[in-house]
């Protein structure tokens, strides 16, 4: 193994297998972690929807005093049921335009009580107050009930898909996100390639590959590992400004989510990497030292 003609070229390759490691392992986290199902599950264990509502309560209650729209006008006609298909209904397009060209579709689940209860008011305050019912009444009209999905898609979309694709973060994250299997399949042929090259270089002993790549696996470990042990101890997105509660815990448990999923990842290649040492350290030493039967002395 200490010969320079097989050290050295096993050297540098096996440094290109760390970083190699540590990219593959983190695109395999995307690949399994990062999908709408998984994003809804999350939403879903961190009772979003009730923050939400909360949230959305304390707008309108406040915005009475400047609307003169009583707050039970729009909360009548949500619960945290509809809550929920908002929130899935951003997730969903979100997904669906990072698999595409990044530009998330304008949608939103439609809520007739909502609408009813702001056709109902309107009638009410126009009949009561003599208000001709003409095309500004129902500009106004049609305006109110486009803002209320606004505002209430606003307060629902908590991963703020919508506006990183209106400011173009999402084309860009597109671009690479709809490629990821080849993404993943270019990073895992180039370990194999690797691993194949060290399988050439050390094709005279060519148990010395089981070294290299437990070596490469255990600093991959280690360099993945301890800033992920930093960044959950420290509790480090914790320190996020995010004024909104719900977003503050949508993205921080994701975040925490993440960082945990990566850092388990980082840990298995570890004690794979010690596994393979071990192992190699028995069998090379058995072939160093073959056992030899005893000379018997007639």
């Amino acid at each position: 193994m200490k010969k320079v003609s097989t050290y050295l070229p096993s050297l540098i390759i096996s440094v290109f297998l760390v970083f190699l490691t540590i990219a593959c392992s983190a695109i395999l986290l995307v690949d399994i972690n990062v999908s709408a199902p998984k994003i809804k599950s999350l939403a879903e264990k961190n009772e979003l929807e009730s923050k939400i509502y909360t949230e959305i309560e304390r707008y309108y209650t406040d915005k009475y005093n400047t609307t003169g729209i009583p707050a039970e006008v729009y909360m009548d006609a949500i619960d945290t049921r509809y809550i929920r298909s908002f929130e899935e209904a951003y997730i969903d397009s979100a997904f669906e335009a990072l698999n595409s060209n990044g530009i998330m579709a304008d949608i939103h689940p439609a809520n007739e009580k909502l609408e009813n209860n702001i056709d109902i008011f309107f009638n009410d305050f126009a009949d009561k107050n003599n208000y001709k019912k003409d095309e500004n009444f129902t500009s106004k009209l049609s305006n109110t009930k486009d803002s209320a999905y606004s505002t209430i898609g606003s307060y629902c979309d908590v991963y703020k898909f919508s506006a990183m694709s209106s400011r173009g973060v999402f084309p860009k994250i597109a671009r690479v996100y709809s490629r990821k299997n080849a993404i993943t399949a270019l990073l895992i042929g180039a370990v194999v390639c690797i691993i194949l090259l060290l399988f050439l270089i050390n094709r005279k002993r060519k148990i010395t590959v089981m070294y290299w790549t437990g070596i490469s696996a255990i600093i991959a470990g280690i360099l993945g590992m301890i800033p992920s042990i930093y960044l959950i101890t420290s509790r480090y997105y914790d320190s996020f400004s995010i004024k909104q509660p719900a977003v503050f815990t949508a993205f921080t448990s994701a975040m925490y989510k993440y960082t945990e999923a990566f850092m388990a990842i980082q840990i298995a290649l570890l004690v794979f990497g010690i596994a393979m040492v071990v192992i190699y350290g028995i069998i090379g030493e058995k072939k160093k030292y073959p056992d030899t039967k005893p000379t018997q002395i007639d």
